[in-house]
C-alpha cells in the first residue's frame, strides 16, 4: 500500500492544531502555570513546526529545516515542563531550554550538511524524550495509573523509532529529502506521528483526570485537617470489619477517644492553634498503629480506631500506649508548647451475630465518657 504523504502531512498538522485547541478549552479557567496549558503549547509548537517543514523545497533558505526542528524541540521541552508541573516539581527553568539551544547551534556549525544535521536533531529529540521518561518513572513522585502507562508506552516507542532513524541516517539507509514528497519510510513516520500525537495527549489528559478523581475521592473520604479518614469513611471501614469478623469468628476492638478540655485550648490559644493540636494528635495516634488498623476523625475532637483481630487485652494495652504518647507529645505553637491529653473508651472481644457497628461505637463511647467522669486522661472499657 502506497501512503499518500501530503494527506498524512495535513492530517498530522490539523490533528495537532485541533488537539491543542481542545486541551486549551480543558485548561480554560486554570492558572497559567497549569500543566494543561504547557501541553497545549507543546501541541501548537509541533503544529507550527510541521507547517515550516512544508516549506522545504519551496525556498533555498535554511529556515524551514532549522525552524521546524527548533519548534519540534520546543514542543518536547513544553511536554517536559507539563509533566514537571503535573508532578508539582520545581527547578526545571533553563534546563529545559538547553536541548532547545542546541538546534540553532548545530545549524550554525553544520549548515549545508543535511544528513549530519538530521542526525544531530534526532539525537536532541531522543535526549528530550529520555528526560520526560525519566520524570515519569521517578520513584520519588506519586504515580498516576493508566494514563502514565499510556505515556510511557507511547514515548518509549517514539524514542525507539528515533533511535532506529538515527541509525538509518548514520548508515545512509534513509534518503534525505528537501521537500514534502518524502519516500515511504518517511511517510510511515508521518503515520506513526499521527498515532503518537493522539496517544500522548490521551495519556496526559487521562493522567490529569485520574488525579482529579483521586482528589475528589479524598475530599469525599478524608478529613482535610488531620489527613485521617472522615466519619463516613471510618464508618464504612468499621462496618466492613464487623462483617468480616462475624463471618470468620474473629476478634475486633474499637477505641473511641476525645481530646480533654479542647475548648480551653481554642479559647486560650485560638482556633488555629486548636487545629494544629488536632493535626498533631492525629499524627501521633496514626504513627503508633499497625498497617491493618484504621483510624478516623469521628467528630470535632473525637477519633475512632478500629483494630481487626485484636482482643480486649491487646486493645487496652494499645489504648494506654496511645494515651501516654499524646500526653508526652505537646504541640509547638509559636513560643508555646500546648499540652493535651485524651480520654479513651474501649470495646473489644469476639464479634457475634448480635453485634453491630453502631453497638460497638456506642459501647466504646459510653466507656470514654466514664473515663472523662473519672478524671480524664485515662482508659476505660
Amino acid at each position: 500500500m502506497k501512503l499518500d504523504v501530503p494527506t498524512l502531512f495535513v492530517a498530522v498538522t490539523l490533528l495537532s492544531l485541533l488537539t491543542s485547541l481542545w486541551v486549551s478549552v480543558m485548561a480554560w479557567g486554570q492558572p497559567s502555570r497549569d500543566a494543561l496549558w504547557a501541553w497545549a503549547g507543546a501541541l501548537l509548537a509541533f503544529c507550527l513546526g510541521n507547517m515550516l517543514f512544508a516549506l522545504q523545497g519551496q525556498t533555498s533558505s535554511a529556515l524551514p529545516l532549522v525552524g521546524g526542528n527548533l519548534l519540534v524541540s520546543a514542543a518536547l521541552a513544553l511536554m517536559q515542563l507539563a509533566v514537571w508541573r503535573f508532578q508539582a516539581r520545581r527547578g526545571l527553568g533553563m534546563w529545559a531550554l538547553l536541548p532547545l539551544a542546541l538546534v540553532p547551534l548545530f545549524a550554525l556549525l553544520f549548515m549545508g550538511q543535511t544528513r549530519v544535521l538530521l542526525g544531530l536533531f534526532t539525537l536532541v529529540f531522543i535526549v528530550q524524550i529520555g528526560l520526560i521518561l525519566g520524570a515519569l518513572v521517578d520513584p520519588g513522585q506519586k504515580q498516576h495509573g493508566r494514563g502514565r502507562y499510556i505515556l510511557l508506552a507511547t514515548l518509549g516507542t517514539i524514542a525507539l523509532m528515533l533511535v532506529a532513524r538515527l541509525v538509518a541516517v548514520v548508515l545512509g539507509w534513509e534518503a534525505v529529502s528537501t521537500g514534502v514528497e518524502l519516500d515511504q519510510w518517511q511517510a510511515m513516520l508521518f503515520l506513526l506521528t499521527l498515532v503518537a500525537v493522539t496517544s500522548v495527549t490521551l495519556g496526559f489528559v487521562y493522567m490529569t483526570m485520574e488525579r482529579a478523581e483521586l482528589r475528589n475521592f479524598e475530599l469525599a473520604m478524608k478529613d482535610m485537617l488531620t489527613g485521617l479518614s472522615n466519619r463516613r469513611a471510618i464508618g464504612d471501614q468499621l462496618h466492613a470489619a464487623v462483617a468480616r469478623a462475624q463471618r470468620q469468628g474473629q476478634l475486633l476492638s474499637v477505641l473511641m477517644m476525645d481530646i480533654d478540655h479542647f475548648k480551653r485550648i481554642n479559647d486560650g490559644y485560638g482556633h488555629q492553634a486548636g487545629d494544629r493540636v488536632l493535626h498533631g494528635i492525629a499524627q501521633t495516634l496514626q504513627s503508633r498503629l499497625r498497617a491493618q488498623d484504621q483510624i478516623g476523625r469521628f467528630g470535632g475532637e473525637e477519633f475512632l480506631v478500629v483494630l481487626p483481630d485484636t482482643g480486649l487485652d491487646g486493645a487496652l494495652t494499645l489504648a494506654e500506649d496511645l494515651r501516654a504518647a499524646v500526653e508526652a507529645t505537646p504541640t509547638q505553637w509559636g513560643v508555646h508548647r500546648i499540652e493535651a491529653t485524651i480520654s479513651i473508651g474501649v470495646r473489644g472481644g469476639v464479634i457475634t451475630g448480635a453485634d453491630t457497628a453502631d453497638g460497638l461505637v456506642g459501647a466504646a463511647d459510653a466507656a470514654m465518657y466514664r473515663a472523662k467522669a473519672a478524671g480524664r486522661n485515662r482508659v476505660e472499657h
